[in-house]
């Protein structure tokens, strides 16, 4: 099985040498444009033999996800492969996990061997002129593993986490499919209610009502919604912001097809679905607690309400929410749709971005730096990466000789802690999503190439900056325009506000400084754009 999918992936990368040329980047952002002292590493033209190394190496490392119980079997597999003495540093949950990274950063006594991280621009700059992270590009020209792949993704994914002098201080962690929702609907529910899958908003709507006071479930209870999710994250309404008016209003800023930057937030567009998702709320058709802060999967697994939009991966007989779902609702029926058609009549899926959501970098205690990152690029090789991240083929996971795989334990399942497999370790340090992603069944490999098709145009749109910490502006004012935004936004949705107020909402954005990000975007973003087409023309080809 697993030369089977090696082959299939060494093709690609083959191809993938041939597009790409050296270097790269990768990040949903940045990269600093700053002059620099950080390590520069002397790197030779002989490879390091990863495989063969009499002295051990010590290697400390940062993560948050993945499945970092001590002595695990995975760990231990790394060691000997590698000849390491591995000190995993897991960090607390994600609201605390930043504040941590920054200690470990700031104590040289401290800082570990790899740093993963994400969100955090301001701080990436600051490490990268005060030496810290070491400069891997010469490394990637060499160890060509992770290059080829992300270039065989996209080329533009190198060009986000590099400096514009071809410097590469992060290593793009994980970087999303070009886009990974999609609409979902209760089957089951439809069927009961002798309702069509609906292909326009306003159908969606009536679903909706019907799911709410129709009595779906037949249980005779009034205790069901119309539409749950990702509480307090506008992209739970992504129909809607797609499909009111023109649907340019995002809850961020994107550019206009004239090639102007707007702020979608302050937009007619916004106003309109805003004014739609209100009444739906004030209706009791969506969950009451999506004003609030809560988890999708955790939602998705309690159930209760019949339409969502969210992950893609869902659509796997291994996701675990779902499993965790059909567990208390055997009798229920998801399944992905189509996104509806609105008011422009042109239905567009949400687009993720191009760039990595996070990093790893390599900083200037390693001993030995090269070796590090040869040894990261090795465990990217396709056969290493199926054993890293789904464990031992028999045990873990069945190949079905038929292009489709079966997972006994999953990452995220209690059989991995309890037998501390470690399967999944370090699992935001690089990530596949092509044929070495064997949890997605080809139904939801199409899906995603659905998703993507439908996600294009509205890509066109979207903003991706390959150095946020250059955007001064946007720094200072930013947060309160988005604070401002969030604070009106929700409490439209809640009721606590009033449309009635939105001439005086635009008013308080243009008094907080608006035009001035988006002067700032027309003269950075603009530049950047010229940047990037000449990259593309050398990377591309």
């Amino acid at each position: 099985m697993k030369k089977k999918v090696v082959a299939m992936v060494l093709a690609g990368t083959m191809i993938a040498g041939i597009l790409s040329g050296c270097g790269g980047d990768g990040g949903a952002n940045q990269s600093t444009g700053s002059q620099n002292t950080a390590t520069q590493t002397p790197v030779s033209d002989e490879k390091i033999d990863v495989l063969n190394q009499s002295e051990k190496m010590k290697l400390s490392v940062v993560c948050l996800q993945g499945y970092t119980q001590p002595d695990s079997e995975m760990e231990k597999w790394m060691e000997e492969r590698y000849n390491l003495d591995i000190e995993v540093i897991a960090l607390p949950g994600w609201s605390d996990a930043t504040a941590k990274i920054t200690l470990l950063m700031g104590d040289e006594t401290q800082r570990p061997d790899i740093i993963w991280w994400w969100n955090m621009e301001d701080d990436f700059t600051k490490w990268v002129d005060a030496g810290l992270l070491v400069d891997v590009a010469p490394y990637m020209d060499k160890y060509t593993v992770m290059r080829d792949y992300y270039n065989s993704i996209d080329p533009g994914v190198l060009f986000y986490a590099s400096n514009e002098d071809g410097a590469m201080y992060r290593i793009p962690g994980d970087v999303a499919e070009p886009a990974c929702e999609v609409l979902w609907i209760r089957q089951d529910w439809l069927d009961n209610l002798n309702l069509e899958v609906p292909t326009t908003l306003d159908e969606l709507e009536a679903c909706m009502y019907a799911f709410t006071n129709d009595d779906p479930d037949g249980n005779g209870i009034d205790d069901t919604y119309g539409l749950s999710g990702d509480g307090y994250d506008f992209r739970s309404f992504w129909p809607w912001i797609q499909g009111c008016g023109e649907g340019k209003g995002w809850m961020e800023f994107i550019k206009d097809d004239d090639g102007s930057y707007v702020y979608g937030a302050a937009t007619e567009d916004c106003k309109t679905w805003l004014g739609r998702v209100a009444k739906l709320y004030a209706d009791g058709v969506i969950k009451s607690n999506m004003i609030t802060d809560t988890d999708r999967d955790e939602e998705m697994a309690n159930g209760g309400f019949g339409v969502t939009y969210s992950w893609v991966t869902w659509n796997n007989p291994s996701s675990g929410t779902m499993q965790s779902f059909y567990a208390s609702n055997p009798g229920a029926k998801w399944v992905p749709i189509d996104m509806v058609k609105g008011d422009n009549d042109h239905p567009q899926d949400n687009p993720a971005s191009i760039g990595a959501w996070c990093y790893f970098g390599i900083t200037n205690v390693c001993s030995d730096p090269e070796r590090a990152y040869a040894i990261f690029d090795d465990m990217a090789q396709p056969e290493n990466y199926l054993h890293k991240r789904f464990g031992v083929e028999g045990r873990d996971y069945i190949d079905n000789g038929d292009g489709s795989y079966e997972i006994i334990h999953a990452g995220d399942g209690a059989e991995n802690t309890e037998n501390n497999y470690g399967i999944n370790l370090f699992q935001d340090l690089f990530s596949r999503k092509d044929a070495c992603n064997i949890a997605n069944t080809k139904e939801t490999n199409d899906l995603f190439e659905k998703v993507k098709e439908s996600s294009r145009e509205a890509y066109a749109h979207k903003i991706e900056k390959r150095n946020p910490a250059a955007y001064t502006v946007n720094a200072e004012l930013g947060t309160d325009i988005g604070d401002m935004m969030k604070e009106y936004a929700w409490g439209v949705i809640g009721g606590n506000k009033s449309l009635d107020d939105w001439d005086s909402y635009i008013k308080d954005l243009e008094n907080a400084g608006l035009q001035d990000i988006i002067d700032e975007l027309t003269q950075i973003h603009g530049a950047q754009a010229e940047q990037y087409e000449k990259y593309m023309q050398e990377h591309a080809n």
